[in-house]
């Protein structure tokens, strides 16, 4: 049972890249994924009797979505309202209501929240208003307007997509008026960069590619509900235990990332061991997942990730026999398990190269290990220097597989 589900940058308009070898039946999974996803949310929002489900961030581009996208979005929201369950659109310029009105037929259901009007409901006896922020001086106009009244709730959303998009137009989520025991802050993102402590992340509904497959789902919030033991979903930790707020598994597409170690297998031994892994991940994605709310499994896209113990050779024949370990893991998923796809299989571009660096080479000057070794430490020191990224390492095991292969 939740009150209010929340969806983060739902984008039903924006398509999922389609790789170039894919079957057909997965692209076309691929090319409906975005509302398929929301279809199930929508679903699972009737189901726990919710009242409200909130749309944030990218949620429509009215220059791209076609007119079957707009169709079926809007039956879900008229669908939902048979069921006393309204769609609230978090729209931080308040010109938005009308206009997505218009491009929406105005269905019953639909309502918004804005940083001049906030959407008002009573949820457990208790007045519950939303606000969307997407500035300072947006917290401070409701801050202004706040009375503390007893049960009275504010709920303040924010998301990536405000027009002032960088980390000075963020700064003011540290607020003082954010961390009020009676206010709950809620930030759609798309960046994998922590927030302040008190502030709700609320990531995509639906992620489309590797990078951005943290923590996908919608999230349920659930007021006053009495904290068990080990229940500790909140981020808030003591100060807000009377909320839940959860994690729900609804993305109909998931991308996860294998990392095994290869010393010397062919394409046969490095296949099964890939495999072996794959049905461990898989035991975990059917373990998150709850069977009430995805009635298919997810299409899981798997990118293959072989460690080589900084062996430059293991590298290079890692990458020849690449095609054929694929192949082979390819018919194994398909004859198991369907919704699984390989994606590719290589040499872990994130394996760190700090073990070739100079004072372990030992190379003469100018001869090709030494040439290694400062590439080595080139590239250690760039990411001591600017610690997350991994562009400089990529670049450093492709000078040197091409170095190896001359």
């Amino acid at each position: 049972m939740f009150d209010l589900l929340f969806i983060g940058n739902p984008a039903i308009d924006k398509a999922i890249a389609e790789p170039e070898d894919m079957p057909q039946s997965l692209i076309a999974r691929l090319r409906g994924a975005t509302l398929k996803t929301l279809e199930k949310t929508y679903r699972l929002a009737i189901e726990s009797q919710a009242q409200g489900i909130v749309l944030c961030g990218s949620i429509v581009d009215p220059t791209r979505v076609s007119p079957a996208q707009l169709i079926a979005f809007r039956q879900l929201i008229t669908r939902a309202a048979e069921h006393d369950c309204e769609t609230l659109w978090v729209a931080t310029n308040p010109a938005d209501a009308q206009k997505y009105l218009r491009v929406l037929g105005e269905p019953k259901g639909l309502s918004f929240a804005s940083p001049l009007h906030p959407w008002t409901q009573t949820i457990r006896s208790t007045t519950v208003e939303l606000w969307a922020v997407s500035n300072e001086a947006d917290v401070e106009r409701i801050a202004a307007q706040s009375s503390f009244e007893p049960l009275h709730r504010q709920i303040l959303v924010g998301s990536d997509t405000c027009p002032e998009d960088d980390h000075s137009a963020t700064s003011f989520l540290s607020s003082s008026h954010l961390s009020q025991p009676n206010t709950l802050a809620i930030w759609a993102t798309k960046s994998s960069s922590s927030l302040p402590h008190h502030i709700f992340p609320l990531p995509s509904i639906q992620s489309r590619c590797q990078t951005d497959s943290l923590n996908s789902g919608c999230y349920g919030l659930t007021f006053y509900r009495p904290q068990s033991d080990g229940d500790n979903d909140s981020p808030l930790g003591n100060k807000c235990t009377v909320d839940q707020w959860k994690q729900l598994p609804v993305s109909e597409v998931i991308w996860r990332t294998i990392h095994i170690e290869s010393a010397d297998e062919d394409h046969e031994a490095l296949s099964q061991l890939l495999w072996e892994a794959c049905q461990a991940l898989l035991g975990e994605v059917v373990l998150e997942g709850d069977e009430t709310i995805t009635s298919a499994s997810p299409l899981v896209i798997i990118d293959c990730q072989i460690a080589c113990g900084t062996s430059i050779t293991r590298r290079l024949e890692v990458n020849e026999i690449a095609p054929e370990t694929k192949r082979i893991l390819r018919e194994r998923c398909a004859a198991a398990s369907p919704h699984i796809w390989i994606q590719s299989i290589s040499a872990d571009v994130e394996e760190p190269l700090a073990a070739l660096g100079r004072n372990r080479s030992g190379g003469r000057p100018g001869a090709s290990n030494s040439f290694t070794s400062a590439l080595a430490d080139l590239v250690t020191e760039a990411e001591a220097a600017s610690p997350g990224t991994t562009a400089e390492r990529e670049a450093g095991w492709l000078a040197l597989e091409l170095l190896e292969s001359e």
